[in-house]
């Protein structure tokens, strides 16, 4: 009998303890994607600052301008979102981001440099926004993904000719 009752005490002091444990966010997917789409945005806009100031090419620069106007425009409107979904991002999700050290310091590399980080981190984020685009839980969220896709698929195709420009000109 003693063993019984004990039982059932562990069995209701752990149904308590459960209880009391705050539960996870229903979408945390929308969170995650909002907060790695947020820091995506600062990154390219704070490396696109960059390559205008130290960009020896002018396409380089060029890209660099359009990096940091749509990224920019992008982030506003991601921060939009996020607020009217009651999403609470964190602050180093959406403060001021930094450039990469390696690119700072690249000195007359910077354009290689930039335009290879450019390539792969666009990538990337054209996968991430695809994958939240079809398998994303928050519609407003997935409809955000939807409409930046052809933006960052232009992005994606215009560093591709700029990496084939600087391929060209160091095989030459």
């Amino acid at each position: 009998m003693k063993k019984a009752i004990f039982i059932s005490l562990l069995c209701i002091g752990g149904f308590t303890v459960h209880a009391q444990i705050p539960q996870p966010d229903p979408d945390t997917t929308a969170r995650h994607f909002l907060i790695v789409a947020s820091i995506g945005n600062l990154q390219e806009a704070s490396a696109g600052q960059l390559a205008v100031q130290k960009a020896n090419l002018a396409d380089v620069r060029s890209f660099g301008q359009m990096m940091v106007k749509d990224h920019t425009q992008a982030e506003q409107q991601l921060l939009q979102l996020a607020k009217s979904r009651g999403y609470n991002l964190p602050a180093a999700a959406t403060g001021s981001i930094q450039p990469d050290l390696n690119l700072k310091n690249a000195g007359p590399d910077f354009d290689r440099l930039y335009v290879h980080g450019m390539l792969a981190g666009h990538n990337n984020t054209v996968q991430t926004f695809e994958n939240y685009a079809v398998n994303g839980k928050d519609p407003a969220v997935k409809a955000f993904a939807q409409q930046q896709l052809p933006a960052l698929k232009a992005h994606l195709s215009a560093i591709k000719v700029l990496d084939g420009r600087i391929k060209d000109q160091v095989a030459k």
